[in-house]
């Protein structure tokens, strides 16, 4: 079939150059936009010159907070600010995240570049983002208050049953935080439980000193803090070890970022070989006033 038929030579010449020039046009137009044409995440940090990190809005000692400056430091801080280094670019924190899962929104939209917030590497989470190999790993820890869980012995009707065995019971009352991995930890080890959600670390903690939950579930980290706090707290909560499985902590990127997750991942295994991470992790987290044990 002749498209130009029965128009003049010199009207079909200058057609079939527009239509030359609109075909070559969309080949451009779609080869910037293809992923072979597109800026990869590295291209991006080092052309805006900064890294976005994404923490949550709270400190967490010893994974951040700040100083005595003001300035953001800890676990996590130490390591962004390494990994901008190696970039050749400086860090910026977003902290705009009111719970972990929203820590790992702020990567997804494209916020952040990366999300470094002791983050569980959950399957859920894997998801939407992708995660870096672990850096470090949590131990899961029960904060029980010690009158509530001596009522559950008593009214058990085996009295010799392990702590595990007496709160995986439709009469125990187990706090958690929303948005936070424990949410799915609880309903995995204590699926009989009473699971109740809080909006932080302060309202939970108080609800377990009051007897309002036997007990709450969080990682090492926040019952260490609580414990550095208020050593006489011991007197009414007593933590203790989930030896089950333990809570592995990961780097977040966007989930359209790959090359960026195996260049991290290429240098957590350089500094994990060169001993910079054990040593950043001797200075702020194994220390011997947040060794906890079962009480």
């Amino acid at each position: 079939m002749r498209i130009f038929s029965g128009v003049p030579a010199s009207a079909a010449g200058q057609l079939r150059r527009i239509v030359m020039l609109a075909l070559c046009h969309l080949f451009l137009v779609t080869l910037l936009h293809s992923p072979a044409g597109a800026a990869t995440a590295l291209d991006r940090i080092k052309q805006k010159g900064t890294l976005t990190v994404a923490v949550f809005f709270e400190d967490v000692p010893p994974f951040f907070y700040k100083d005595a400056s003001g300035a953001l430091a800890g676990i996590d801080p130490s390591l962004a600010e390494d990994i901008a280094r190696k970039l050749g670019v400086t860090v910026t924190y977003n902290r705009n995240a009111e719970t972990f899962d929203g820590v790992i929104d702020e990567v997804v939209s494209g916020r952040a570049d990366i999300a470094i917030s002791l983050l569980s590497d959950t399957l859920e989470r894997a998801m939407r983002a992708n995660f870096t190999t672990s850096y470090v790993s949590v131990r899961q820890f029960l904060l029980l208050n010690r009158l509530e869980l001596g009522k559950l012995v008593i009214s058990s009707a085996n009295q010799n049953a392990k702590i595990p065995e007496l709160l995986n019971n439709a009469n125990s009352r187990i706090g958690v935080i929303g948005g936070t991995s424990y949410v799915g930890f609880l309903q995995e080890d204590f699926p009989k439980a009473q699971k109740v959600e809080f909006g932080g670390w302060s309202d939970m903690l108080a609800a377990v000193k009051s007897g309002e939950i036997v007990a709450l579930m969080y990682d090492e980290i926040e019952i260490g803090n609580w414990r550095l706090a208020d050593p006489a707290g011991s007197v009414e909560l007593r933590p203790f070890h989930l030896s089950g499985h333990p809570d592995t902590i990961a780097i977040a990127v966007g989930p359209e970022d790959p090359e960026l997750r195996d260049w991290i991942n290429l240098y957590l295994a350089k500094i994990r070989d060169n001993g910079s991470l054990d040593a950043i992790l001797k200075k702020y987290l194994y220390t011997t006033d947040r060794l906890l044990t079962n009480d």
